[in-house]
């Protein structure tokens, strides 16, 4: 195992927007699915319950309005080199970039459309301000939506566990400065 740790004035990080971005979305999806998991403990029709979705539906909205600035971030700054390594190392990384940002897309928006569905609108808190439904109301679309939400949900969970994975994996076993980019 080599040791190639950076000294940090050598490091190569990711800006601090980018980092933000990260981090940000990052717990807005641990929170989507702390909540969503805990509605299932709670009783049908408590406030609790009710709150829970709520919490999970805001979360899940909050990814979305950081994915935009974030994706741009992106585009517009791009991303530090990645550390030296074999080719397809790199371009699975790249992959699995692709596909997180898809997912942090996708639920969202997967979300939303299965919330209108069900006859309901996304309402600003303490506003009061309605966003306008997407979709028509559908209980056959609703039902659709949901299951594919789950089953990308179920998934998700999977991309960002091999994406920690593999982030740990590149800090202990190759001592590459990888996790330490994400980091300030």
């Amino acid at each position: 195992m080599s040791t190639t740790f950076s000294t940090p004035s050598t490091l190569a990080r990711y800006s601090g927007p980018a980092v933000f971005f990260h981090w940000a979305v990052f717990l807005l999806i641990a929170t989507a699915y702390a909540a969503i998991e805990l509605k299932g403990f709670l009783p049908k029709g408590s406030a609790s319950r009710a709150l829970s979705m709520s919490v999970h539906t805001w979360a899940g909205a909050l990814v979305l309005v950081l994915a935009v600035p974030r994706l741009l971030w992106r585009l517009v700054r791009g991303a530090p080199a990645p550390e030296p390594g074999p080719r397809w190392m790199q371009l699975l990384g790249s992959a699995m970039h692709f596909v997180l940002y898809l997912f942090i897309f996708a639920q969202p928006v997967l979300g939303l459309l299965a919330l209108n569905a069900d006859g309901h609108l996304l309402t600003v808190p303490g506003l009061g301000i309605e966003l306008p439904s997407l979709v028509a109301q559908s209980k056959d679309l609703k039902e659709i939506l949901e299951d594919v939400h789950g089953t990308l949900g179920t998934a998700f969970y999977m991309v960002i566990g091999l994406h920690a994975i593999a982030a740990l994996f590149h800090h202990y076993m190759l001592g590459d400065n990888t996790l330490r980019r994400m980091w300030r």
